[in-house]
């Protein structure tokens, strides 16, 4: 019996190791609306506003901006500061907002600003390049929705869900801060966020929420046994 330990010779030249992914995250700056154009290259450049911009700007008024504009840096003197690549109906929205006195033209806006002209071409061509919006963001939405009177309907069309998935996700909205905190975070999941709101005792939904986020864990076992109780 050999004591020789086997020698393996890697198949793969050095010049051909995979390079490393590079993985680019978007940083998120405010621009005032006054600084904010409709870039040329958007692919809905000039047409009108279609019969949802109203609503959509209801909704922007009720919950505020959930997902930032992808711009670019204006360039020249008859460009604004910053041009928007996508979210061309959320700045009409605005536009309406503004035009009605509820907004001014410091009014702060959510962006990604791009100055690669790659991503700049890819933020153009794809609707989905910025970061999804969480669903901890979306039932936060949904509850300052609700406060505003805004329908089942106008909510699901601004938000892009189904109408059963917003009735859903309303029954989330008067759960407890923490409790969205914590789903943001990871750290409990959307079943373990519908078993809290089930607690009657909304001060019992923080501390148990709160007690995930200290890394105590979600103590599910709890949660049941206090929904057995009652």
């Amino acid at each position: 019996m050999s004591d020789l330990v086997p020698v393996i010779t890697p198949t793969t030249p050095a010049s051909e190791t995979p390079t490393p992914a590079v993985i680019f995250t978007p940083v998120e700056r405010i621009v005032r609306l006054g600084d904010l154009g409709i870039a040329r290259e958007n692919l809905r450049y000039g047409e009108p506003p279609d019969d949802d911009i109203p609503t959509l700007a209801a909704t922007l008024k009720a919950a505020g901006q959930l997902q930032p504009v992808t711009v670019r840096p204006g360039r020249g003197k008859k460009e604004q500061p910053f041009m928007a690549l996508d979210g061309r109906r959320r700045r009409l929205a605005l536009a309406i907002l503004l035009e009605d006195g509820e907004i001014d033209e410091d009014y702060p806006v959510r962006t990604y600003v791009e100055t690669d002209p790659a991503r700049q071409a890819a933020a153009v061509l794809l609707t989905n390049t910025a970061v999804p919006v969480h669903v901890a963001d979306v039932i936060a939405a949904i509850g300052r929705m609700l406060k505003s009177k805004l329908t089942i309907t106008a909510m699901a069309r601004a938000l892009g869900y189904d109408e059963i998935e917003i009735k859903r996700l309303a029954a989330l909205s008067g759960v407890a801060p923490a409790a969205l905190v914590a789903l943001k975070a990871g750290r409990i999941t959307l079943r373990q966020t519908r078993l809290l709101a089930r607690l009657p005792d909304r001060q019992e939904q923080e501390a148990l929420a709160q007690m995930t986020l200290d890394g105590h864990g979600f103590q599910e076992w709890r949660v049941s046994e206090r929904l057995d109780d009652s």
